[in-house]
């Protein structure tokens, strides 16, 4: 490939991701977040690719906040298999049996002993049979497990942000274990519930809670469009390595006309993020 259609190619992939994020920060409220939407847009953006590895894990990165966010929201409201499935349950499983050709989806929610009770030979413990007759595959881990485990093997992520992923896992595992354990009546809200608990137990358990909220998320928006303004601007959340040694720089005439659409200014304050505004009203060509 000549450096000219290489530049033409890698300036495409940025423009891709500056709409992507745009995008994504409209469609992003905590209302929308479930798995489905969350798969979805992971799917976008991995066929987007990774050009420009800065631009495109700091993205990756903010999938994951919203993430974590959707995750952590399900525990604190008892949705504990929800937040489990972000967490701990593979979203796909096949079951490979002996002599079969064709694997089984596993029920994500059903247990292996009550889906193929029926299958085992007659007069078999099932629990026998499935260890001797049967191996699992995990096709598609869970959702944060995945994005934790790219973005560690990216190599473009700082250890204090994969610690910080790592500590609200545990986090969100902490509080379904805590608010398991509480033993709320069925069908009683647990807001109600908790005004009628010892103050000093309702405080407890409130600083208990995950309470996850959307600033990592518009940080790592911030250092995309900072990047945008300025080719020094160095993230940290980005991996000390990355940030000494790997920057590509812009030539002029493309960094000044990504500034014009990404940096308006607008009652003497610039654009606060990526402005689908500023994109669909200025088209690069």
């Amino acid at each position: 490939m000549s450096l000219g259609l290489a530049e033409d190619h890698i300036k495409s992939n940025e423009v891709e991701l500056f709409e992507y994020n745009a995008l994504l920060e409209e469609e992003s409220h905590a209302s929308c977040l479930n798995e489905r939407f969350l798969e979805q847009k992971i799917g976008e953006l991995e066929k987007i690719g990774s050009i420009r590895k800065d631009l495109y894990w700091l993205t990756f990165a903010r999938l994951n906040e919203l993430t974590l966010l959707c995750a952590g929201n399900y525990a604190d409201a008892f949705e504990f298999s929800a937040a489990g499935d972000f967490l701990v349950n593979p979203r796909l499983i096949l079951v490979h049996i002996r002599n079969r050709i064709e694997p089984v989806v596993k029920k994500r929610h059903l247990k292996l002993t009550d889906q193929f009770r029926n299958a085992a030979d007659s007069g078999k413990d099932v629990t026998r049979w499935l260890k001797n007759e049967t191996l699992l595959e995990i096709k598609k881990e869970p959702l944060l497990t995945y994005l934790y485990e790219r973005l560690k093997k990216s190599g473009c992520m700082s250890q204090e942000y994969l610690s910080s992923i790592d500590s609200r896992m545990k986090k969100i595992a902490d509080v379904i274990a805590l608010l398991s354990s509480l033993h709320v009546p069925n069908g009683q809200n647990f807001h109600q519930w908790l005004q009628y608990m010892p103050r000093s137990e309702r405080r407890f358990i409130k600083s208990s809670l995950c309470q996850f909220d959307t600033r990592t998320f518009d940080d790592l928006g911030r250092d995309i469009y900072q990047i945008i303004q300025n080719v020094e601007y160095k993230s940290t959340f980005l991996a000390e390595s990355y940030r000494t040694g790997l920057r590509r720089a812009w030539d002029i005439e493309d960094d000044e006309k990504l500034k014009s659409i990404f940096g308006k200014e607008e009652k003497g304050q610039k654009c606060p993020g990526l402005s689908r505004d500023c994109i669909d009203k200025n088209p690069i060509t």
